[in-house]
């Protein structure tokens, strides 16, 4: 090692340098290294042949150079200086040093050189830096949680549970349990060491220092058995404790907490531990009323008197999931094909059903609908299909008439209803309604028995009315008959039969025959009570039929029949004696008002269109028209202006037309005269 004997002690020394653990060198007054010890070749990596001679901040870069002056600057005047240094080692590492500077002066006192002792305390410093921002952090998270913490010593609760052991006292639980005065004595000894700011807003009054006592004003007695256990907790090394229980704030205030209590080794080894206190005050009212509400909804959903059936629609779900992922057009294969209705009824299970539910399908426990919806669709599977079309095409719900199977095998007319809202849908569930329309669809066909009686009457009452018209229709093709028949018989009686003629006459009688045949038969149709047959039907033709029918009534009247019957008008599906009986009704009316009222130039015109996908009738006269307060009432039951009229006609028109789907009005026409306006839809109402 190089180095000067100014004082006659350096060269003595430099060899003891080399056995000293800490980095020493020496730097003259313009800061070239002098001496460099083996333990400062150690700790910075450079060799005692490459440092001498060096400045020592380039040998060993500080990392905040801008410093050095002030450090000078106090070596200077005290002759020491001693702080922490951060310097670049030869491998470019930043090293941490705890650093002693001395000044070694001249005998006119003048400094000479600055000996520097070092220690490297870089993981020292790791280890500290990573504290300190541990600590940082956890007092800045302590501050600043939204729940409230509280630092206790519980020093003196080890006192009294080591002064009950040496009473005998082994069973702590037992002993808390039955002696709450002593919880109460705990809970007054235990003391607040510190508090964040979130239990000063929620305990405490603005004031930190008001919390800093005992637990005793924050303690309820329903929680002192929650005391007790967190004690037990401790004594028994558990690591934490946690439960829900009523606390209370300085100004009396008692709220739902849920309180937690951690115990760590080194905190019970110095008689204290962390406590954590959240608010849940919101939390279990919302679950209360969570609970009232799931009960209120329970309640309602088992005693509706409507039947009511939760679906699991996962599996489902699922598969159309797993469909569309495939690339499968899902809406045309459910249309389509039937074995993935039958797959998609075995997958949809019932969950839950109510006490209607139970009614309706026939089954004392629940239990028993419980799994696939299969059994329930026998009758009318197809309503399946249509419910989930209506879902795929983003419908709201679906609702449809329809057949369900029970479980003691009867068929049921249903209305069935299900949503599809998407919280629902979401949980992979469904609800589906269910009415029993039993009783509706038999007052239904009761109500068409009665009508289809009262159709009858008023048919029967028209024929009456045109008694003198049917035996004239009949009379004539009878009349034909005989007088053809006394012909024959005049020709055959000859000395030499004309079989020619004979042949012609007969030709002649069988048409009558037919003739008459035909005319029984539509007064037969009329007359006879027959169920209601829906066929497709050709307007124009009903209307040419009616005219038929009341051709001779209309001659004997006077009445000019003009028929506007317009080209294309689409077919309809109707029953065809029903609508004949409309026609036939409007027509006799019409011809009945004119003869009242004197009418001398009577005349109906029956006009037909098309109308949408179907057809709109027109019946027309010249008649006196209706009095403008009876406009609203005429097609009212047994609402009539003749003085031995039923008033059953019109409200019998009515209710065939609606049956059919369509609509009937009536007006007084712009010339004059009535004016009946119907609609028939291309299918009428099933």
């Amino acid at each position: 090692m190089a180095g000067r004997d100014d004082s006659g002690t350096l060269e003595a020394t430099v060899d003891i340098f080399d056995l000293v653990h800490d980095s020493i060198f020496v730097r003259d007054r313009a800061g070239y290294i002098r001496s460099w010890n083996a333990a400062s070749e150690a700790l910075y990596g450079w060799s005692r042949e490459a440092a001498v001679g060096r400045l020592v901040n380039e040998l060993l870069p500080p990392r905040r150079p801008e410093r050095d002056a002030a450090r000078e600057a106090e070596l200077l005047e005290t002759g020491r200086w001693e702080g922490r240094l951060s310097r670049a080692a030869a491998d470019g590492r930043m090293l941490t040093i705890d650093a002693r500077w001395s000044v070694r002066r001249d005998a006119d006192g003048a400094p000479v050189e600055i000996i520097e002792t070092g220690r490297d305390v870089t993981e020292r410093r790791a280890v500290e830096e990573a504290l300190q921002r541990s600590e940082y952090r956890y007092r800045n998270l302590f501050q600043a949680m939204a729940a409230s913490f509280w630092e206790i010593d519980f020093t003196p609760i080890g006192d009294m549970l080591r002064e009950l052991r040496s009473e005998g006292v082994t069973d702590y639980p037992a002993y808390f349990a039955a002696n709450p005065d002593y919880v109460r004595r705990m809970i007054r000894a235990t003391r607040v060491v510190d508090v964040n700011e979130q239990t000063v807003a929620l305990f405490g009054r603005g004031d930190k220092g008001e919390l800093l006592r005992d637990l005793e004003p924050f303690w309820p007695d329903e929680s002192l058995h929650v005391f007790a256990a967190s004690v037990i907790s401790a004594v028994t090394r558990k690591p934490n404790y946690v439960t829900e229980t009523p606390l209370r704030t300085l100004d009396g205030r008692v709220f739902d907490a849920l309180f937690t209590a951690a115990f760590p080794p080194e905190s019970i080894a110095k008689g204290t531990l962390l406590i954590g206190v959240i608010d849940i005050s919101d939390r279990t009212a919302a679950e209360a009323h969570l609970r009232h509400s799931e009960t209120r909804y329970r309640n309602l959903f088992h005693h509706m008197p409507i039947a009511l059936l939760q679906l699991d629609m996962r599996p489902l779900f699922d598969k159309i999931a797993a469909m569309k992922t495939a690339g499968v057009d899902v809406a045309d294969k459910i249309a389509t094909d039937d074995e993935l209705l039958t797959e998609a009824l075995r997958l949809v299970t019932i969950d839950e059903v109510n006490d209607a539910a139970m009614k309706l399908f026939g089954v004392t426990d629940p239990t028993a609908l419980h799994g696939p919806i299969e059994p329930a669709w026998q009758a009318r599977p197809d309503t399946i299909r249509r419910s989930l079309l209506a879902r795929l095409r983003g419908e709201p719900g679906y609702v449809e008439e329809t057949k369900i199977s029970t479980r003691d095998g009867r068929v049921v007319d249903v209305l069935y209803n299900i949503a599809f809202p998407p919280t629902l849908t979401e949980l992979g569930i469904n609800v589906v309604t269910f009415m029993d329309l039993t009783e509706r669809v038999e007052t239904q066909a009761a109500l068409q028995r009665v009508q289809a009686d009262f159709a009858r009457a008023a048919r029967i009452a028209t024929l009456g009315e045109l008694t003198a018209s049917i035996a004239h229709e009949v009379n004539q093709p009878l009349a034909a008959i005989a007088t053809n028949g006394e012909a024959s018989l005049r020709w055959l009686g000859r000395p030499e039969p004309d079989v020619e003629e004979v042949h012609t006459l007969t030709g002649r009688m069988v048409a009558d025959a037919r003739r008459a045949a035909d005319i029984i038969k539509r007064i037969r149709g009329i007359a006879t009570p027959s169920a209601p047959t829906r066929a497709e039907l050709s307007v124009n033709a009903l209307v040419e039929e009616a005219s038929l029918f009341l051709r001779h009534e209309m001659q004997a009247q006077g009445v000019t029949l003009t028929l506007d019957l317009a080209a294309g008008v689409p077919p309809i599906l109707g029953d065809r004696t029903q609508l004949q009986q409309v026609l036939v009704n409007l027509m006799v009316n019409a011809m009945q008002a004119m003869a009242g009222a004197g009418v001398t130039r009577r005349g109906i015109i029956v006009r037909s269109r098309a109308h949408g996908t179907g057809a709109a009738l027109e019946i027309e006269d010249s008649g006196p028209g209706f009095a403008p307060e009876h406009l609203g009432s005429l097609f009212a039951s047994f609402f009539t202006t003749k003085a031995d009229g039923m008033g059953i006609g019109l409200s019998i028109c009515r209710s065939i037309i609606d049956d059919h789907g369509g609509q009937i009005s009536a007006a007084n026409a712009p010339a004059g005269g009535a004016r009946f306006h119907f609609t028939l839809p291309a299918e009428g109402t099933p």
